[in-house]
């Protein structure tokens, strides 16, 4: 179907027709934006070390040769200390992942303490986890034991005893403070060591504050038009406004537990059984009325110190590159867990010696020619000049 054979006119206006009957959803979104309006507040610039921490990208760090995939989990926080360097086959079972929190060569030590201090298996700690080595379900538990990892590396940094932290720091995680991938009954446990463990640096002085900081939400999309209509965040200077649970709740059309966190939870049952530690806001960090505007998600029991952890991050967004205002701190972080083409293609080489150190001359001669003649000739077909 091409332009040229559609009746654009007609197609026009069953546009509109449609975004008419649509219109009350922007009258509504209109006047959540401007209950949001009356309520943003500047924020003032604070001076802290803010470090974060980031898993390499899993689409970028496949390692394929079919009918081998193997995937690099690799975590580095922004100052380049790597706390995760993991290879994990996709025909890898449960029971080869439980190694990773037993003493050994396997071991992955922030994986161990987050398990020891549950004292729960790792495949305790998620439902997703069961579908390792099960053909196409594992690429959703190899996701599950990605983000696992990353909350591992988050709780290592706030309850590894011989991790001090020499001043007040904000520790930012890339991705908002909730999850759907920790079992509902784990998760507010794994909050409250978390908030033991910032307690514990705050008797040695030390302030620990807690944030995640995304790119987009369902929030921030749904909001977006009537956000700019409104002229919200139009202001000269950085400013932020907490998100009332009845707006978030509107804006996501899944069930509650993304939402609910120990403060709203109503209900005994409800207070132990959460995938949220986080409260959101909008914040705007740059100084001109354009500048963009980022969900971000502020430890629940930290909530009443939003002006001054908001504030924190003023200076080191206000340097963001290439991301304006957006953390620099997530972009170092984003840059130093990166595994460049060049290193994928050394492993993908350490891979092929792996495959072939059993064949013999010519069956490696074969699939030496397959590998860089026969994959390759679909793409020459058509390429151009």
């Amino acid at each position: 179907m091409t332009i040229a054979n559609l009746d654009m006119e007609a197609l026009q206006k069953k546009i509109i027709e449609a975004y008419q009957a649509d219109s009350h959803l922007l009258e509504k979104f209109r006047e959540y934006a401007r209950r949001l309006k009356d309520n943003v507040r500047p924020l003032k610039a604070y001076s802290v070390n803010a470090v974060s921490f980031v898993s390499a990208d899993g689409g970028d760090n496949r390692i394929m040769f079919d009918p081998a995939l193997i995937e690099l989990v690799r975590v580095v926080d922004s100052r380049g200390q790597e706390y995760v360097l993991d290879v994990v086959a996709s025909s890898s079972t449960l029971d080869e992942l439980e190694k990773r929190i037993q003493p050994g060569p396997q071991c992955i030590e922030p994986l161990r303490r987050l398990c020891s201090d549950l004292g729960l298996k790792l495949g305790e700690l998620s439902y997703l986890l069961k579908n390792m080595g099960q053909g196409g379900n594992s690429t959703s538990a190899l996701r599950a034991y990605r983000d696992i990892v990353e909350w591992a590396v988050l709780y290592e940094m706030v309850c590894n005893p011989h991790l001090q932290w020499g001043g007040d720091t904000i520790l930012v995680r890339d991705g908002l403070l909730r999850t759907k991938t920790f079992r509902r009954d784990i998760f507010p446990k794994i909050r409250e060591k978390i908030k033991a463990g910032i307690e514990v640096h705050a008797r040695r002085n030390v302030t620990v504050s807690l944030v995640g900081v995304a790119k987009q939400s369902a929030v921030l999309s749904k909001l977006a038009v009537a956000l700019e209509l409104e002229g919200v965040f139009h202001r000269k200077y950085p400013c932020y406004v907490e998100v009332p649970l009845d707006i978030e709740r509107d804006c996501y059309n899944y069930d509650r537990t993304w939402l609910l966190n120990y403060d709203t939870a109503e209900t005994e049952e409800e207070r132990a059984r959460f995938q949220s530690m986080g409260c959101l806001h909008l914040v705007k960090f740059g100084d001109k009325p354009g500048d963009p505007v980022w969900p971000v998600d502020i430890a629940d029991w930290q909530r009443d110190q939003a002006p001054k952890i908001l504030g924190q991050l003023i200076y080191d967004a206000q340097y963001g590159f290439p991301i304006p205002d957006y953390p620099m701190c997530i972009q170092k972080a984003h840059d130093r867990s990166r595994i460049g083409h060049i290193e994928i293609e050394i492993l993908q080489d350490m891979v092929f010696k792996g495959l072939t150190q059993n064949l013999n001359a010519d069956e490696y001669n074969r699939l030496l020619r397959f590998r860089y003649l026969s994959q390759d000739l679909k793409k020459w077909r058509y390429m151009e000049g």
